[in-house]
């Protein structure tokens, strides 16, 4: 399998957080830079993002989950769409993602507002580095707020949160 690499590497973290207590993790991919009104610059994706999925699309989102007993990587991504791939070029979509990255789930970036706050219950800390992606952590403060709002079902949200960089970095140096 080609992507054996990234695979050990989400492992490798997914590890790393389990020995912490545990946890969510959040990374996204870099933005779509337009260029002029019609016309965007060529893509180019986040490397921290890249390091651990291997996955080039914009618009997507990695969470990683750590629990006692649980280790799952859940990619959102573009829809598979047919019509836009004339203009943008291919899209894998959620399934076929899935399958080529080795992700244990995958849903469209569409569902990421729906699927986070599950995602984040129950959480002991969540890994996340803030001031990365602005708008990743206006959704993040919402999702959290989200998970809040059921505490009386004794649902709890995170209370910790871990600079994400800076056990990627360290994973990073040995290449």
């Amino acid at each position: 399998m080609p992507n054996s690499m990234f695979l050990k590497r989400r492992l490798a973290l997914l590890a790393q957080m389990q020995a912490q207590g545990g946890g969510v993790a959040i990374l996204t991919t870099a933005p779509e830079q337009v260029r002029n009104s019609d016309c965007n610059f060529a893509f180019r994706h986040d490397s921290y993002f890249y390091y651990l999925s291997g996955f080039t699309e914009p618009e997507a989102v990695l969470v990683l989950r750590a629990t006692a007993h649980v280790q799952e990587s859940i990619l959102f991504c573009r829809d598979k769409d047919p019509e836009m791939e004339i203009w943008e070029g291919f899209r894998y979509g959620a399934e076929a993602a899935k399958l080529a990255f080795g992700f244990d789930l995958a849903y469209s970036n569409k569902a990421l507002d729906e699927k986070m706050p599950d995602l984040l219950a129950d959480c002991a800390k969540l890994f996340h580095s803030s001031g990365h992606a602005i708008a990743l952590d206006l959704q993040l403060q919402g999702w959290v707020n989200a998970v809040k709002r059921r505490a009386r079902s004794g649902v709890t949200a995170p209370s910790h949160t871990q600079d994400l960089h800076g056990l990627l970095d360290e994973m990073r140096l040995f290449k």
